[in-house]
């Protein structure tokens, strides 16, 4: 069995479901050591980097640096910027935000930080329900008046269209991906947008300078041009690091590092997309995963 369908076989019972919120963590101190959440680096995102730029993202920013809440980010400064900037431009076309892997909520703290001053919905997407109750409290921590425009989708992504979007016609969907970064669920998760693609906006999808160990087939970017080929207009995003960056180097966690020169993500527009795949004649149900 593999990690990601022993992942599904935990929770068969709320799979493809909305979650409830756990009244228990309201007043938990250390949410990652009561929902079993490592922090390994630590590392936070300094979004003050970017400070004086634009008034919402910097009431975002205190928001978040003023929480007391231990978590560590694992996209950068300038990639949490940056989808916030397409989110802010594209707002008046939009309905909704999806976020695809929420981890401990740093891109989910971005985008709920969008729903109240931009008139949206949040919807956080996640396998893992430890990810989502710890990403959901934390957001209510930070964005209390929001959240009854947040909801917990606990599934992929393909099962997350297959049950919400594909029943929701007048959704205008901004999808952040950041969840899993294997080739073939990365191909099947942008494959499931192909029948919703009339409901979806734009995608910023995240790790497109990943890589590591072969075992995790860390290949998103390979992934997008399977999907859209090698000549597929999109925005890059986030951050370029140069040769001999530290980070270009295999980390002493799980052997991922960065490709030199390359963006950390990218942001493709839906108007005029063409696809290579999956084959029109193709439907949904074959994207979706398997239950043990």
């Amino acid at each position: 069995m593999t990690d990601y369908v022993a992942t599904i076989a935990m929770h068969q019972e709320t799979w493809g479901t909305f979650l409830e919120p756990d009244p228990s963590l309201a007043d938990v101190e250390d949410l990652h050591e009561a929902l079993g959440i490592p922090i390994y680096s630590g590392h936070h995102a300094p979004l003050k980097a970017f400070a004086g730029h634009n008034t919402i993202f910097d009431r975002i920013t205190t928001r978040i640096e003023s929480s007391q809440v231990a978590y560590e980010d694992q996209c950068s400064a300038n990639h949490y910027f940056d989808i916030f900037s397409r989110v802010e431009r594209t707002h008046l076309e939009l309905t909704r935000l999806v976020d695809v892997g929420v981890f401990m909520g740093g891109s989910s703290s971005v985008l709920a930080g969008c729903v109240e001053p931009m008139g949206l919905e949040l919807d956080l997407v996640d396998v893992n329900h430890a990810y989502l109750q710890f990403t959901r409290e934390r957001l209510r921590r930070l964005f209390p008046n929001a959240m009854s425009r947040v909801r917990m989708f606990h599934g992929d992504l393909p099962t997350y269209v297959s049950t919400v979007l594909t029943s929701e016609p007048q959704t205008r969907a901004f999808v952040h991906h950041d969840g899993a970064h294997d080739f073939n669920q990365v191909v099947k998760d942008l494959s499931s947008l192909y029948f919703v693609r009339d409901r979806v906006h734009g995608l910023a999808i995240q790790d497109t300078h990943l890589r590591g160990s072969i075992e995790h087939n860390n290949f998103v970017d390979a992934a997008v041009y399977a999907m859209f080929g090698v000549g597929v207009h999109y925005e890059p995003l986030g951050a370029n690091f140069p040769a001999g960056d530290p980070v270009t180097h295999p980390n002493q966690w799980n052997g991922n590092y960065f490709l030199a020169g390359q963006s950390e993500g990218m942001y493709i527009p839906f108007a005029d997309l063409e696809w290579k795949y999956p084959h029109p004649s193709m439907d949904l149900e074959t994207f979706l995963p398997t239950k043990a």
